[in-house]
């Protein structure tokens, strides 16, 4: 009786295997129309597109510290306005970093250089002394002409090799003038030949506010080299940074307007405008839903405007 029950003649067996057949068939293109759903973070409506973005600084640079050094003096606080070249902090140089910018500033190669290039300036004016002679005695038939043309040979190679010197002591002293300056701004002040200062000052290469310090950042810190102490960015205008569904996409323009509205700062709107479309996605896969990425400026003149606040823009559809 059970191996009727379960047998393929079974009446039920095969009506239970095709009904379990057509709901999965039933799901499948349910499940794949949801893959390719717009976002779910908008809203949008038949007439509006509704993007959800962060706010960030319309530039941003970091601050970094070029050597291994104590933090000696903290100069600027977050939220500080700081002109470009203003210093940020002073720190004192740890002795290893002393002794590098001492190698750096004088550089032993190009003391190698000159010596080198004396030498095969001595050489190639006593081959020429030579030559003269050689030339009179053998006008006077006291010297052969073989060793007069052995002379002139040498005197060429003297030459080329006198050139190759002094083309590399020229590059080499170029390379020290450019890293010298490269030194000097990394320094904050002035630095040459024998005068590596012991302490240094950290400075903003833009205009903008103090935007982050490191946490460890106060007087006493010890902080190795290429460490990001400082963030200086513009915050007016500010950037809102979001994405866009493909679909959504096909109707953005650049220069269209957005009305802005934020969490945190509640019965206050702004405007913005797309200044930024991305042409290509973020996701190329095929089976993936396509988005674009889009960047609207927004003007802060009151600063009220943070990096990392969540906005809300609503831009009407185009016809």
């Amino acid at each position: 009786m059970c191996t009727w029950l379960l047998s393929r003649n079974n009446p039920l067996v095969r009506f239970g295997g095709g009904l379990a057949l057509v709901l999965l068939l039933a799901a499948t293109p349910a499940r794949a129309q949801k893959a390719e759903a717009p976002p779910p973070q908008g809203t949008s409506t038949p007439d509006n597109i509704v993007l959800v973005g962060k706010l960030s600084c319309s530039l941003k640079r970091q601050v970094a510290l070029p050597f291994l050094g104590v933090i000696a003096e903290l100069l600027v606080r977050p939220g500080q306005k700081v002109q470009a070249g203003e210093p940020l902090a002073r720190y004192r140089l740890s002795p290893e970093a002393v002794l590098e910018l001492e190698r750096r500033v004088s550089p032993p190669q190009i003391k190698d250089l000159e010596i080198k290039l004396a030498e095969a300036q001595k050489n190639l004016q006593d081959l020429e002394r030579k030559q003269r002679t050689l030339k009179q005695l053998a006008r006077e038939k006291m010297a052969p002409n073989e060793t007069l043309t052995q002379v002139e040979r040498d005197l060429v190679l003297a030459a080329r090799q006198r050139t190759a010197v002094a083309d590399r002591l020229t590059q080499e002293r170029r390379l020290a003038k450019e890293d010298l300056a490269v030194l000097k701004k990394q320094l904050g002040g002035a630095i040459a030949p024998g005068q590596v200062p012991r302490e240094a000052a950290l400075v903003t290469p833009i205009s903008g506010y103090v935007i982050w310090v490191h946490p460890e950042l106060r007087p006493g810190a010890e902080l190795g080299p290429t460490a990001p102490v400082f963030q200086v960015g513009m915050m007016d205008p500010m950037l809102i940074k979001a994405r866009v569904h493909e679909i959504e996409a096909q109707q953005l323009s650049l220069g269209d307007q957005a009305e802005v509205t934020l969490e945190s700062i509640p019965g206050r709107k702004f405007t913005a405008k797309l200044t930024r479309l991305s042409w290509s996605p973020l996701e190329p896969a095929p089976d993936q839903p396509t988005y674009y990425d889009v960047e609207f400026s927004l003007p802060n003149p009151d600063l009220v405007l943070k990096e990392g606040l969540k906005a809300r823009l609503v831009l009407p559809k185009s016809k």
